[in-house]
Parts: structure tokens; C-alpha cells; sequence
């Protein structure tokens, strides 16, 4: 019979609330936890735990308790959850937005969307993607500028820079806020995580009634333009993976345009 407390290393079992059901092993994607003698919970030491928290999630007896995720608090699961229907209406009908009202975005309401955002599953919980963000209109508009300068220089796209220098502003169309997902340049899943988790904050910010674009000129000139890069404060040794601009939709649409089938091979 374990202890009240078995702290081997990072997992503590609650002997009295612990059901030996095997549920914390069988989730624990690494195989550091495993059933022991008895059924009991077990560490294997030789395994890597990522923290990832599903052995103490998952206890429906709250048996576990996790040494390293003790700081932040575990958060009961939502029993509003939307159901397919609902969730196919708001992927369905989210548009991209290159049209916006001339209202600010509040930094509240980002900073909460960006809350979402961070619980965007990454490359075994690495959770090594960053954010920048900016409700200045100002400011976006001064991205957009050094977005135009590098394009400037590379010959690419010149109806832009022609449209940008006849005073229309298509290179952030004008967005009153953006935000921007960067990784470390040597990390192998920078980008994938960043797209995962800018899709997160694309789908809440839809939900809250905003209107979103992916930014694909912000992303590439980030990449490779120093001044814009300093700009946004990305560090050394971090790149931009991914881009969004997000404002108050001037219109909205009526229709759901048509898509092509699915590509589908079933093996």
C-alpha cells in the first residue's frame, strides 16, 4: 500500500483517492508514468516527462499532482463546449477581413484572445512560441511602411508599392491591431506551432466579433528585413513565423462562398 503522499520525482499520488484504474499511464504520451506494482501509478525515470499535464487531467478522482505544474493551476474543463454544428458555422462562415472599422482594439480584449491562444497544442509541450502584438494604429501603420521598404528593395510586387505610394495602404489594409508568433530560428517546429496557435486566435477572435487576415507580406519582411524586425522587438536568434491583422469588420458577409470538394485518398 503507497504512502497518503508518494512523491518519487515530479507525479504525487493520493493513495486514498487513487482508484489503480491505469487511466494517468495509458494518456502519458512518453511512457514516463506507467502501472506499477499493485497498479499503482509509477514513474519511469528512464522516460522524459513533458509536462504536459494529462495524467493529472485526465484523474477523474484528482488522485495526481504534478510537482512542475503546481504554479499555474489546473482549470475544470468548460461544460458549455460548442457541438459540431456550431463549430462548423464558425469556421464556415469566418472570412478574411481586409476591410475594417475605424474602432480601436482594446488591448483587454487581445490580451484575452492571445490567453486562448497560448494553450495551442505545440511539438511535445515545447511551448516555445512568442507573440508580439500592437493596438496603436500608429505603430501598425509604421509596420506597414518598413513592410512596403522591403518589398521596395526586392523588386517584388511593385503594383503594391505603387499602390502604397498613390496613398492606399495595402500592405496591412489599414488593420488597427496585429499580432505576430515567432520561435527560436534553430527550433524544428517554429512554424507549425505558430500557424496552430495563430489559427487558435484567429477562430476566438472571429467568435468575439472581430474580423481577421492572415498577413503573409508582414510575415515574409519580418523575416527578412532587420528594421522591421527590431521594430516588432524580435529578438536575436527568434524569427517570425506567422501574422495576423485584426480590426472590427466593415461589412459583413451574407453568403459562405463555395470551396473545391476535399482531396481525399483513404487508405
Amino acid at each position: 500500500m503507497l504512502p497518503k503522499e508518494n512523491k518519487v520525482n515530479q507525479i504525487t499520488v493520493d493513495a486514498e483517492k487513487c482508484k489503480r484504474d491505469g487511466m494517468c499511464a495509458e494518456v502519458c504520451p512518453t511512457g514516463f508514468l506507467t502501472v506499477g506494482g499493485e497498479g499503482w501509478p509509477k514513474e519511469a525515470p528512464e522516460n522524459p516527462c513533458i509536462a504536459c499535464g494529462h495524467c493529472v487531467a485526465v484523474c477523474p478522482h484528482g488522485a495526481l499532482a504534478h510537482s512542475g505544474l503546481e504554479g499555474g493551476g489546473f482549470s475544470p474543463v468548460p461544460k458549455n463546449l460548442p457541438g459540431l454544428s456550431d463549430a462548423r458555422a464558425l469556421m464556415l462562415a469566418r472570412r478574411s477581413v481586409r476591410a475594417y472599422k475605424d474602432k480601436p482594439v482594446s488591448a483587454d480584449m487581445l490580451g484575452g484572445l492571445l490567453d486562448t491562444a497560448r494553450y495551442a497544442p505545440t511539438a511535445v509541450n515545447t511551448q516555445k512560441v512568442s507573440f508580439v502584438a500592437c493596438v496603436d494604429p500608429a505603430k501598425v501603420k509604421e509596420a506597414a511602411s518598413l513592410c512596403v521598404e522591403w518589398l521596395r528593395g526586392t523588386g517584388y510586387y511593385p503594383h503594391l508599392v505603387q499602390a502604397w505610394d498613390m496613398g492606399r495602404e495595402v500592405a496591412l489594409r489599414g488593420a488597427p491591431a496585429i499580432v505576430v508568433a515567432h520561435a527560436p530560428a534553430d527550433y524544428p517546429w517554429g512554424e507549425t506551432d505558430s500557424v496552430i496557435a495563430l489559427s487558435y486566435l484567429e477562430l476566438a477572435a472571429a467568435s468575439a466579433g472581430l474580423g481577421v487576415c492572415w498577413a503573409g507580406l508582414l510575415t515574409k519582411a519580418a523575416q527578412a528585413s532587420p528594421a522591421l524586425s527590431a521594430f516588432l522587438g524580435v529578438g536575436e536568434g527568434q524569427i517570425v513565423r506567422g501574422g495576423l491583422m485584426l480590426g472590427y469588420p466593415k461589412y459583413r458577409y451574407q453568403l459562405i462562398p463555395p470551396r473545391q470538394a476535399a482531396k481525399v485518398t483513404w487508405l
